[in-house]
């Protein structure tokens, strides 16, 4: 494979990757799990490591801030999909003759409706996912610690911002839930993330020295 067909792969194989991980966050969030509900509907930090590892996968600094978009976009249209999908129970036809009870039947109307259910998240996409796909180019280039350190931290921190949010009674925003959980599979999951953080943290500061390029290179060298 040539070198340009090379790069278009690794672009499709990203996207296609973005959709898998929406799809997926959604499909666990319905299972009967406590901790795998939490991952699902309590961590959105995990949502940044989507759009850094595409920008981390981009060759040219203005293809991994518009990778960075399409990544977290596709993932939330991704993640909406799947909630009127038929393995949440919704239906691509209509009702059998003499069939009796509820049906939810996909329609355009109930599609957009949980597209809009999503709107606080494709609006924070518009910023944090260019910006942090920019964050996972540089950190590819340059491996400096800091440009990676912003997602590590995220993971630190997010389950100390879900408890002092349940401290002041702040639990839901646009939907979302941003208290902390109530069940013991939930905090466990908050646990679970800010440790790994932790080591990701340590992982990237141990690693994430500068690299022998020139220092003089401006920032955006890679955008040619």
């Amino acid at each position: 494979m040539g070198g340009r067909g090379k790069h278009w792969a690794i672009i499709g194989a990203t996207l296609v990757a973005t959709l898998f991980f929406g799809a997926g966050d959604q499909w666990i969030g319905s299972l009967d799990n406590g901790v795998l509900r939490q991952v699902s509907v309590g961590m959105s930090a995990l949502w940044l490591v989507v759009p850094f590892a595409a920008g981390l996968a981009m060759a040219r600094q203005r293809e991994a801030i518009a990778m960075g978009l399409a990544a977290t976009w596709l993932s939330v249209l991704a993640y909406a999909a799947m909630i009127v999908s038929p393995w949440e129970g919704t239906h691509l036809g209509p009702p059998p003759a003499g069939f009796h009870g509820s049906w939810n039947e996909l329609s355009m109307h109930v599609f957009l409706r949980a597209l809009s259910s999503q709107r606080v998240w494709f609006a924070g996409g518009l910023l944090s996912g260019p910006l942090t796909g920019l964050l996972g180019f540089e950190w590819r280039t340059r491996r400096h610690w800091a440009y990676a350190l912003p997602v590590a931290l995220a993971l630190v921190f997010e389950p100390v911002a879900h408890w002092l949010a349940g401290r002041i009674g702040f639990n839901y925003f646009g939907g979302a839930s941003m208290g902390w959980p109530t069940d013991g599979g939930g905090q466990m999951a908050e646990v679970v993330e800010s440790c790994l953080g932790a080591v990701v943290t340590w992982w990237v500061i141990r690693v994430g020295r500068p690299t022998s390029r020139d220092p003089g290179v401006p920032l955006g060298s890679g955008s040619q």
